[in-house]
């Protein structure tokens, strides 16, 4: 992964508009109690799953812990609740110094840039969670893949001890970029 910071910045902003895409008012509504593809999460929970990664990347970015007060529960559908956060997740990173040092993220304290490059992860393999589940088709920009398919690489794997990620699936022989990943994290495409 060779990304500059100036260049994860802008995948990790376009990474977080393209998920506030499938959050609009008439892809959700009436979709809460959906399953989705993430075995422990209906719709709902899964956007409130998103939430958090939007608000604790925002923290991470500023080198911030998530105080204990910060939102991590729904109060207002995701079409309201999610365009701020994703501004201030985008701004955030946008700073120079965010891709610099360590910071606090989830429980622990990572290199940012694994960080950033997490929350990109998140927000696209969720965000196709997210449409799958909802009836919509779901694109991603290859270097914003690229990039979730590294941090998913990186990550241990203890993360599919805990029910982070699924058992690794076999892709297609002909598979895309995307479906590579979702493999990699435990999804099976259809």
């Amino acid at each position: 992964m060779n990304a500059t910071p100036v260049q994860l910045a802008d995948q990790l902003a376009r990474a977080a508009r393209n998920l506030q895409a499938y959050t609009e008012q008439p892809a959700l509504t009436g979709k809460r109690e959906l399953p989705t593809p993430c075995a422990d999460f209906d719709v709902h929970r899964l956007s409130e799953h998103l939430l958090g990664a939007l608000v604790m990347g925002g923290y991470a970015a500023a080198k911030e812990p998530l105080p204990a007060d910060a939102p991590m529960t729904l109060t207002e559908a995701p079409w309201v609740a999610f365009p701020p956060l994703v501004d201030r997740l985008a701004a955030a990173w946008a700073e120079p110094g965010a891709w610099e040092g360590e910071t606090p993220f989830a429980s622990s304290t990572y290199p940012a840039p694994f960080a950033g490059m997490i929350t990109i992860m998140e927000l696209t393999v969720h965000g196709w969670d997210l449409a799958t589940a909802t009836g919509q088709s779901f694109r991603a920009d290859d270097d914003v893949v690229a990039t979730a398919t590294a941090a998913a690489r990186q990550i241990p794997e203890d993360a599919r001890a805990n029910g982070a990620f699924g058992p690794e699936v076999d892709p297609a022989v002909d598979a895309t970029p995307l479906e590579r990943l979702l493999a990699l994290t435990g999804r099976k495409v259809a």
